[in-house]
């Protein structure tokens, strides 16, 4: 699954990615349009700033210094307008149409002072700073402004006193008329002194004192203002504005319209990716979502019906493209049908293994509680004089009998115990030589194994390992007990220890009749109890599954080699270093 994920990543990824950069696409095109009628829109409204900000843009960058176009060259000298590039240090050092009388470098306070009054000599000066490169450049734009030029002369010439005299009236009116415009006289309290001219304009709201600056082309008239500190008046002349544009819906109205059609494009855009989507990942799980369902009901072998393997997989067996992605997803589907296949037929046969098992171990069962019974209610009679030896044979018969109940009730409790049980079991530190040699004494005095020789190859060095003593020497009992248990008198068994860096192996080694490779496979399993004599085979069947349950909760392993008419070797690898440890349920 780990090519699946990656794919769905990719393929995800490069999705988004894909509809990111479209969005941004359709985003940066509908910008550029509201920018450029937006400039068109500012260029309206404050004409000599726009034309300065233009030739700022369209002024190209040298590895030295910043060169002006030289095509602006001929519309400032048609529109009577000059520029000049200033850098840090106050030098020109790029300009177009500039008079010769105008400076080609400026100190700090010549600079203040033009930005304080936006005049210099005769001109009327617009400034724009540029700060883009690593030291900033001021454009400087200069013209000639009819109304100042006026408005200064009326006051050099007549405004000596702070005002227009009676005698000079006449005059300025004059010159007023020839531009169409009005002067307003007042203090700075805001009282008027004296109103000339007999155009009138607006009146001027608080506001329009930023505005004229940010946008004067909206006013109908241009205000020209002198202040006279020195009689502490302030002079107004209005003028006609031939520059005037009414600031109009239409622009914004384009601009509206532009965002909308930008919702729309998006919208559907969004829309056909949703159903495209929908399409191409719904008709997969709508397939998943069938063989799901056939598969709850246990049809596990029709894992997709001829219309779905038609859909998903061309005739030569590979994936459709449209399903690639989902490749391995099939794939798991397939496995994981075929092991739930298997599990139920292993759930059927372990069902009827069961059976068997419960069957077997009534009879096991049942065998000793009928002798027991059957002396029980012999001696319950009292018809019988009872000598001691008969006395002694009925106890010892009773005692064996229980004996062996006792031993296959004690492994259903111990097997369930391992399988089921969540208390911890106590391991300690002990030396394996010994360990081993106490658990065979027990064989080696049995008189009923006689007939088997049992024999130890301990460790040259002795070696320790934590254990359970207890379940420990129960796993070895199991071992050794089918080594003999399954094969005829005569029969040696012989425990082999080795060490192997920091583990134990000890393997159990008879020269019996081996097993058959369905014993072999099946050895371990709860209930089964293989059969390689034609005895019949008592016990639970569950020997050799808790020898490896205990194995196991040592952090060990058990392998078994086996050959027919040879023998087998069971082969226990317990690690050396082992702590406490919780039983593990199996």
């Amino acid at each position: 699954m780990k090519k699946l994920r990656w794919r769905l990543f990719l393929h995800f990824s490069l999705q988004f990615i894909s509809v990111a950069a479209l969005m941004v696409i359709v985003v940066f095109l509908t910008l550029i349009v509201v920018i450029g009628l937006y400039a068109e829109d500012v260029s309206k409204y404050n004409r000599y700033q726009a034309k300065l900000e233009s030739i700022a843009v369209d002024t190209g960058f040298s590895f030295t210094k910043l060169e002006m176009n030289k095509d602006w060259d001929k519309e400032l000298e048609k529109e009577h307008i000059w520029v000049q590039i200033i850098d840090h240090e106050g030098n020109v050092i790029e300009s177009g149409n500039v008079p010769e009388y105008i400076p080609n470098k400026y100190t700090y306070h010549e600079l203040k002072d033009m930005k304080d009054t936006k005049q210099l000599q005769d001109f009327s000066l617009t400034f724009y700073l540029e700060t883009f490169y690593e030291s900033p450049y001021l454009f400087v734009l200069g013209y000639r402004d009819g109304t100042n030029l006026l408005l200064k002369r009326i006051v050099e010439e007549y405004g000596a006193s702070g005002g227009i005299a009676e005698a000079d009236r006449t005059k300025v009116e004059n010159l007023l008329e020839k531009q169409n415009g009005t002067l307003k006289i007042y203090r700075a309290d805001e009282t008027t002194l004296q109103t000339i001219g007999t155009e009138r304009y607006e009146e001027e709201q608080p506001l329009d004192v930023f505005v004229r600056d940010v946008a004067p082309d909206i006013y109908s008239s241009k205000r020209t203002t002198y202040e006279d500190q020195k009689n502490g008046v302030v002079w107004e002349l209005y003028t006609p504005n031939d520059n005037k544009n009414e600031v109009k819906l239409e622009t914004y109205l384009d601009v509206a319209r532009g965002f909308l059609i930008t919702g729309a494009i998006v919208l559907f855009i969004t829309i056909a990716i949703s159903i495209w989507n929908g399409f191409r990942y719904g008709n997969p799980l709508f397939i998943f979502a069938n063989w799901l369902g056939r598969m709850g009901n246990g049809n596990y072998n029709e894992v997709l019906t001829e219309r779905e393997r038609k859909k998903v997989y061309r005739k030569n067996g590979n994936v459709r493209l449209r399903f690639k992605l989902y490749q391995e997803v099939f794939e798991a589907f397939h496995d994981m049908a075929g092991k739930l296949d298997a599990s139920r037929k292993e759930r059927e046969q372990l069902e009827i293994t069961r059976t068997e098992w419960m069957t077997g171990i009534s009879h096991d069962l049942r065998t000793p509680l009928s002798t027991m019974q059957g002396y029980g209610n012999l001696l319950e009679s009292g018809q019988y004089e009872w000598t001691k030896d008969e006395l002694e044979d009925i106890g010892k018969t009773i005692g064996e009998k229980s004996d062996y109940m006792l031993h296959l009730i004690e492994d259903f409790s111990l097997s369930f115990q391992l399988k089921n049980s969540g208390n911890q079991v106590q391991f300690e530190r002990v030396a394996v030589n010994p360990l081993i040699e106490s658990i065979l004494e027990k064989f080696q005095r049995d008189r009923i194994l006689k007939d088997y020789a049992i024999s130890l190859i301990p460790l040259q060095k002795n070696r320790f390992l934590s254990v359970n003593e207890r379940l420990f020497e129960r796993m070895l009992d199991n071992l050794i007990y089918n080594a003999m248990k399954h094969n005829p008198p005569g029969t040696s068994v012989e425990i082999i220890l080795e060490e192997n860096n920091e583990e134990i192996k000890m393997v159990v080694k008879d020269n019996g009749v081996g097993m058959d490779e369905a014993t072999k496979k099946h050895l371990f399993d709860r209930y089964y109890r293989g059969t390689n004599t034609d005895e019949r085979v008592e016990g639970t069947g569950l020997g050799m599954s808790i020898a490896m349950q205990i194995a196991e909760l040592h952090g060990g392993e058990i392998t078994v080699e086996t050959w027919e008419h040879v023998g087998t070797e069971v082969s226990v690898i317990l690690p050396e270093n082992r702590s406490r440890i919780p039983l593990l349920d199996s």
